[in-house]
């Protein structure tokens, strides 16, 4: 590689990254601000406090970087294939369980640079610990982790752009199919492509070619 080329492929290297962490840090910066909205609407007299909305957002990017450390263990893909309950379900767990073990990395790391030693960091760290806090955060890490998750499988099984499209662009009078119909014949296409070989898919002479046929024409149908 010449060194001319080295700006361009570092700033593809960032752009990868910063897309690959924007997602996951916009939606937990909703989530978690949200959360300490409604909690200060339920247990306190104010509407709005700066301190909590920026530990908010200081987890939401911790939990952005917890994501993009994960996606990069190959653990993470170990059902794939599997049945959605089962990815869905792992990768709740794994995200919740990288995302626990940075935060403590980060406060501990934060506390021996303040405290300057090991020691007394660790006791430091150890007397800010509750298991009331501990398990009330866990708990909404879990349930926005399902959340994020649900929506990250979905949007992949039906490729890419595909969710963003059924919940924000299509319209029942710009597609003959309803949405469930377009749901239900991707799932077809995707079951027909699995378990055919490709010279029976292709050959409009058979059964599965002639449904493929069929699928692709329901798809591309215009309104009248």
């Amino acid at each position: 590689m010449s060194p001319a080329e080295l700006p361009s492929r570092a700033g593809r290297l960032v752009w990868h990254v910063i897309a690959h962490l924007l997602p996951p840090t916009l939606y937990f910066f909703v989530a978690f601000n949200l959360i300490v909205f409604t909690t200060n609407l339920l247990a306190h007299d104010y509407w709005f406090k700066l301190s909590a909305a920026l530990l908010a957002t200081t987890t939401a990017l911790i939990v952005g970087k917890a994501v993009l450390v994960a996606d990069k263990i190959r653990w993470i893909d170990r059902f794939q294939g599997a049945p959605l309950i089962q990815p869905i379900l792992y990768k709740t767990l794994f995200y919740t369980a990288v995302t626990l073990l940075v935060r403590m990395l980060e406060r501990f790391i934060h506390l021996l640079v303040d405290d300057r030693g090991f020691t007394t960091a660790w006791h430091a760290f150890l007397l800010d610990f509750t298991w009331r806090h501990f398990i009330a955060v866990q708990i909404w890490l879990f349930v926005c982790f399902l959340i994020y998750v649900t929506a990250t499988e979905l949007s992949a099984l039906l490729g890419e752009g595909q969710l963003f499209r059924l919940f924000f662009r299509h319209r029942s009078s710009q597609h003959r199919l309803t949405r469930r119909r377009h749901v239900r014949a991707l799932m077809e296409l995707s079951q027909l492509a699995e378990t055919t070989p490709r010279e029976r898919l292709l050959d409009p002479a058979t059964p599965q070619g002639r449904q493929l046929v069929t699928i692709v024409d329901a798809l591309r149908q215009k309104p009248a």
